[in-house]
């Protein structure tokens, strides 16, 4: 990984595995526009933003990201990643069985000045909601 990524993986392991606002506002406009699947569009503060992880890593415990690619081009940098974590309860009303789970996706970075921007981000949701409840075995 070249040196000018390691905000990337920084991204993933300080802001979404332990939630350090310290570096998101300096990753991070604030407000910027985050993009979720399916469509879903919000524009978040940094406070907004880390309320979201900090519910997130309620529900998913020993969480460790893998950033297994990233691809730049000028302002736009995109990451594939691998996620394992430990789910705690919390999400879709699943019930919580501490069930090691994997999360793969891909997040979009736009940046002007250094800062994100604009984050899009397409995940494993349904691959995720599949390993919960074996929905379709």
């Amino acid at each position: 990984m070249s040196k000018s990524n390691e905000w990337v993986i920084r991204w993933f392991s300080d802001i979404w595995q332990r939630a350090d606002g310290r570096l998101l506002s300096e990753y991070a406009a604030d407000p910027f526009s985050f993009h979720l699947p399916g469509g879903r569009v919000r524009t978040v503060s940094h406070q907004e933003y880390l309320g979201y992880l900090d519910i997130w890593g309620q529900r998913f415990r020993d969480v460790k990201f893998t950033v297994q690619d990233i691809v730049n081009e000028g302002d736009r940098t995109v990451a594939l990643y691998h996620c394992s974590a430990i789910y705690n309860g919390g999400w879709a009303k699943i019930p919580a069985r501490k069930q090691q789970v994997e999360m793969t996706g891909m997040v979009y970075f736009l940046r002007q000045n250094h800062l994100i921007t604009t984050c899009r981000m397409e995940d494993s949701s349904f691959d995720l909601y599949q390993q919960l409840t074996r929905y379709l075995e």
